[in-house]
Parts: C-alpha cells; structure tokens; sequence
C-alpha cells in the first residue's frame, strides 16, 4: 500500500512549485492541466513529445487528457523504477469530466463522477509499500471548513477525498513565506502524523522534496 499524500492549496500558493527540490530521476509527474513549471525544471522531460530527429521522447511528465488516462498512468506507475507520484492538479480532473458532461441532468451523474474519483485515489493506493504518492487539489471553504474543491455539494455527499489520505497538507502564506501547515484546527482538515517532526512543530517550508524525505525515512521506505 502506496504511502498517501494531499495537499490543499488556494491558486498561486505554492504547490506546483513545492516540486523544486524534486529530483525528477526519482518522480512521475501527472500534469492535469498544462502549465509550465514554476522553476528551472532541467531532468523534467514531457513524455510522448515529438523530437527533432522525428523520435518520440520517454519523459517523466505526462499530460493527462482525462480521468481514465489518470488511472492508467497511475496503474503503470507499479512497473516504474521511479517510486515517487505526484498528480497535479487532481481536482481538475473532476472539474473536465464536469465540463465534459455540463448537459447531462439528475444526480446519477455526480455519483458517476465521484466514483470515478474514489477509483483514481484507490488505485494510488494500491501500488507497492515503497510508493509515495501526492495528490495536489486547490481547496473551497464548505460549511465553515477548508477542504479540497470538487464540483459542487451534490458531489461533496457522495465522496470526501480527505477520508482516503492519512496525511493532508494545507499551504499557508505567512510572512511572506510559503509553509505546509503540519496540523490544523476545526477549520479545516490537515492532518499528519504527530511523530514525524515533532509536536511542537506545526508546519514547514513546502519542499516536497525534505517532506518526502522526512516520510521515507519514517515508514522506513
């Protein structure tokens, strides 16, 4: 069973570019939506991209065109030498089959689209012991507390993406820094493990990478 990560982010605060320190020998990037990496990303190569010698380029950074795809690299991933999965941004993939389906009426089609998310996330989950795997998602405030943004209530009661992850991060801006929020309050559903840093310490910079880090070396991956 994959070690679960999700971490919740408001837009431009930080969450792709917590990927910097990433080294991309050891990491498969799922890119739901295609935007350009926030840093200088030199050992991050697009996979299927046509070269110039006409030779198509096996990368470590996939476009994913929809929620089945999703499920397909991730099922691939168990065959891959890299052991370290980060999916960004996953709520997109619910917010395209949304986009996808806008026409369609009745409530059978956010059960359909929720069972699609609880797919993608169990079959994160069921790749090898020595896995990480991070889902990135952007939040909304529901009734009070911050959680991930889906699609809307109607989705919301059928599926609570949280309940899947034993670890959820939330980044903050304090100070004009950038930090994962290690435990949260009522407001919200961070949760980590109390003994992985700690409890007295409440959050960190968002470097995936020394996050990574600090878990490999607590589940003794």
């Amino acid at each position: 069973m994959a070690v679960m990560t999700l971490i919740l982010a408001d837009s431009g605060y930080g969450k792709t570019y917590s990927l910097r320190n990433v080294n991309p020998e050891n990491a498969i990037l799922a890119r739901c939506i295609r935007k350009a990496l926030p840093f200088r990303n030199t050992g991050w190569k697009l996979h299927g991209k046509r070269l110039p010698d006409n030779s198509i380029q096996r990368g470590n950074v996939v476009d994913i065109r929809n929620g089945r795809h999703l499920l397909d690299v991730i099922r691939n991933a168990a065959q891959s030498s890299r052991k370290m999965l980060i999916i960004d941004d996953f709520q997109a993939v619910m917010q395209h089959e949304n986009m996808d389906r806008a026409y369609e009426t009745g409530y059978t089609k956010f059960t359909e689209m929720a069972e699609h998310a609880w797919r993608i996330i169990e079959a994160a989950t069921q790749l090898p012991d020595d896995f990480r795997v991070y889902f990135l998602a952007h939040t909304e405030e529901s009734e009070g507390k911050i959680r991930m943004k889906t699609v809307g209530k109607m989705l919301n009661e059928k599926l609570t993406p949280e309940g899947y992850f034993p670890i959820v991060l939330r980044i903050i801006k304090r100070d004009g820094r950038h930090l994962f929020l290690l435990k949260g309050d009522d407001n919200d559903t961070v949760k980590c493990p109390p003994d992985l840093f700690g409890p007295e310490v409440t959050d960190m910079d968002n470097d995936l990478a020394a996050f990574d880090n600090a878990i490999s070396e607590f589940t003794d991956l």
